[in-house]
């Protein structure tokens, strides 16, 4: 992939941990929302042993949280080659169409707005910007629809530790999400926290999701910081 962005210092960056290892919460993650609803957030195990259990293991430990969360959605579907989308009254969810074990769900109030491509730019690279400035809790961006994809997802631990899959690139990707922890409020999602999806869809439609705030896990230590 060409016209990568640079991820900050080296020093910054952490590999992912090896297998069974503990990610502990630190001062610089804030607490577990208190907004009514829950969410299901399956990106730190996409880090530890569960990972490289494979997809029965993975279910087990979240198939039914999961399928919890898309009752409780249903919805408008927004899908395209990559990620399912729902947004719903009940609230919204982002599924891997090709592993099902990366998946995002929130029962809070979203918005939908459609947007032009331009828009989509302007929005993906603020994105970018407030998790390279340690403003997000983590952003995953998936660029192709190809048998192993060009994606990259980076979840931050603490003020000064992160882990990263994949690279950035310079190119409005088929899906973004964004989940921000920020001391101050981010203009983008309208509070200091919540999440931000761009999904570019079947149709060529660049629909963008907002839901601010942040609700509390609905599956406490599976997966949640």
């Amino acid at each position: 992939m060409t016209d990568d962005l640079e991820l900050g210092h080296d020093s910054d960056l952490r590999t992912p941990p090896l297998v069974g290892a503990g990610v502990v919460p630190t001062r610089g993650v804030e607490p577990l929302g208190q907004d009514a609803g829950f969410e299901v957030n399956t990106d730190a195990a996409l880090f530890d042993s569960s990972f490289h259990d494979g997809e029965d293991a993975h279910a087990r430990r979240f198939g039914l949280a999961i399928e919890h969360v898309k009752g409780s959605v249903r919805g408008r579907t927004f899908d395209n080659d990559v990620m399912r989308l729902r947004v719903g009254a009940g609230g919204f969810y982002a599924q891997s169409r090709r592993f099902e074990a990366a998946f995002y769900g929130d029962t809070g109030k979203a918005t939908v707005s459609f947007v032009s491509e331009v828009e989509a730019a302007a929005i993906v690279w603020e994105a970018v910007a407030h998790y390279r400035s340690e403003e997000a809790r983590s952003l995953l961006c998936v660029y192709s629809s190809d048998e192993a994809p060009d994606f990259f997802l980076g979840y931050r631990v603490s003020d000064d530790q992160r882990y990263e899959i994949g690279r950035l690139a310079r190119v409005v990707p088929l899906h973004m999400r964004v989940l921000f922890s920020a001391t101050e409020m981010v203009p983008l999602v309208g509070a200091t926290s919540g999440a931000v999806i761009y999904q570019r869809t079947s149709a060529g439609k660049h629909v963008v999701v907002k839901a601010p705030g942040r609700r509390r896990p609905l599956m406490s230590g599976a997966g949640h910081y």
